[in-house]
C-alpha cells in the first residue's frame, strides 16, 4: 500500500490541475481513507499498487484475456450435476486477491449473511435456529452466475469509486467464460439489468460488450461481492422475518427462516413458501425447488448439514461415520481404487471430497477434527 499525505496530494493535484479538479481530487481520497479503503484513481494506479501488468489489466476490462485469464473444468455434485468452476491465472488471481482483502472485506455485509467474512460462520449461522419449532430452508440456483458485472459495478460505485474505475474493478472481477450451456445465464443478467434504475449509467461503459459477465466461481473476490450483492434480498427478508417472529440467515445460497413457536394463524406453510419465493425472485434470484425443505414439530431439525434440536448445534453421527469411512478405505485401498468405487471423477476429486467434510468437522467439533485431519495428513497425497 502506498504512504503519502492528502496535503501533499492537494498541492500537487493544485499545480498541475488547478483549485477546482485538486479539491474534488482531495475529497475523493478522504473519503476513501475515512472507510480505510486503498486510494485508487485510475487503472493504471491500481497496477502499481498491486504490483501487476497494466496491459494484462487493461485487456482484461476490455475482455480480451477471458480464456488466458480462466481455466474451466466441472465437477460432479454429489446431489447429481456438475458444477462448473474457474480457476483464475495470475496476474488477474493476485489483483483480484488484493480487491477482496484490501476494499471487500472492509464493506459490512448485511447481519443476516455469515458466509465468506471472518465474524460469520457455519456454527454462528445454524446457532440462530437451535431450538426452532419450525424451519424453512431454501437455496438459490447458480447463485454466483445470477450476479452481473453490473451489480459488481454497483458494490465499487457505493463504496466511494469513480464510475470508471468502478466499472474496470467490476470487469475485472467478473468473466463471459461460461459453458455454452450456460450462456443463457449471461443473456438473462443484461435484460434484467435493463429494468435497474442503475442501467443507463452502466450502459455507458457496457454498450460496445457483447454480453455483461457474471461472477466466476472460484475467484477470490466472487464470495464477498456475492454476499454484498445479496443486500437487497438479505433487507426484504429480514423484514418478512421480524414481521412474524421468525428468524433469517443466509450462508452463500442457503436461506433459512425458523420459528420457536407455532406458526401464525394467517401464514399456512404454503403461503410462507410463496412469499420468500416471490421475494427471491424479486431480488433477482431463482430458487432451486428440488431443494427446498420444511421441517415442522417432531421433524429432524437441520441448518447447514448441523442438528439445531438443542442448545447448541451438533454434528449428526452419520457424518462422522461417513468420514470414518472413507478414510479407512482410503489407508486400505488408496484413493484411485476408492474414487472409483464410489464414482467421482478423479482421485483430487475424492480428496478434495473429504478435506471438505473434514473441514467441515472443524469449527464445530476442534477435537474430532484434529483426529481426521492427522488421518488424512498420514496418507499420500494423489
Amino acid at each position: 500500500m502506498e504512504d503519502w499525505s492528502v496535503h501533499h496530494l492537494h498541492k500537487a493535484a493544485e499545480l498541475k490541475l488547478g483549485a477546482s479538479e485538486a479539491a474534488q481530487i482531495r475529497i475523493y481520497a478522504q473519503q476513501l481513507i475515512r472507510k480505510k479503503m486503498p486510494v485508487i484513481f485510475t487503472l493504471k494506479h491500481l497496477s502499481m499498487i498491486a504490483g501487476v501488468d497494466y496491459l494484462a489489466l487493461r485487456r482484461t476490462v476490455e475482455r480480451r484475456r477471458e480464456a488466458a485469464n480462466y481455466r474451466m473444468f466441472a465437477i460432479k455434485k454429489r446431489s447429481g450435476g456438475r458444477r462448473f468452476i474457474h480457476s483464475v491465472t495470475e496476474p488477474l488471481h493476485r489483483t483480484q486477491q488484493f480487491i477482496n482483502s484490501e476494499i471487500l472485506q472492509k464493506i459490512e455485509p448485511h447481519p443476516a449473511s455469515f458466509a465468506f467474512h471472518s465474524s460469520g460462520g457455519i456454527r454462528k449461522c445454524a446457532e440462530v435456529h437451535c431450538g426452532a419449532r419450525w424451519i424453512f430452508s431454501f437455496d438459490l440456483a447458480d447463485f454466483f452466475f445470477k450476479i452481473s458485472e453490473a451489480k459488481a459495478y454497483e458494490i465499487f460505485h457505493k463504496a466511494g469509486y469513480r464510475p470508471l474505475l468502478a466499472f474496470e474493478l467490476a470487469r475485472i472481477c467478473t468473466t463471459t467464460r461460461l459453458p455454452k450451456k450456460l450462456h443463457y445465464l449471461l443473456r438473462n443478467t443484461d435484460n434484467a439489468w435493463c429494468q435497474n434504475e442503475n442501467w443507463g449509467k452502466y450502459q455507458i461503459y457496457s454498450r460496445h460488450a457483447y454480453s455483461i459477465g457474471v461472477l466466476p466461481q472460484g475467484a477470490p473476490t466472487s464470495p464477498m461481492l456475492s454476499n454484498l450483492a445479496a443486500l437487497k434480498l438479505d433487507v426484504a427478508l429480514t423484514e418478512f422475518a421480524d414481521k412474524y417472529g421468525f428468524s433469517y440467515t443466509r450462508y452463500a445460497d442457503d436461506l433459512s427462516i425458523s420459528s420457536c413457536s407455532d406458526l401464525p394463524s394467517s401464514l399456512s406453510i404454503a403461503r410462507i413458501c410463496r412469499i420468500v419465493i416471490g421475494i427471491i425472485r424479486k431480488c433477482g434470484f431463482e430458487e432451486n425447488q428440488k431443494k427446498t425443505r420444511i421441517a415442522g414439530p417432531g421433524a429432524k431439525k437441520i441448518v447447514l448439514g448441523l442438528l439445531v434440536d438443542g442448545p447448541t448445534p451438533r454434528i449428526s453421527k452419520e457424518t462422522y461415520k461417513r468420514i470414518d469411512r472413507h478414510l479407512h478405505a482410503i489407508q486400505k485401498y488408496g484413493f484411485a481404487e476408492v474414487a472409483t468405487h464410489e464414482k467421482f471423477d478423479s482421485p483430487i476429486g475424492l480428496y478434495n471430497h473429504i478435506h471438505g467434510l473434514i473441514s467441515f468437522v472443524k469449527d464445530v467439533d476442534p477435537k474430532r477434527w484434529g483426529e481426521f485431519n492427522c488421518q488424512l495428513l498420514a496418507m499420500p497425497a494423489p
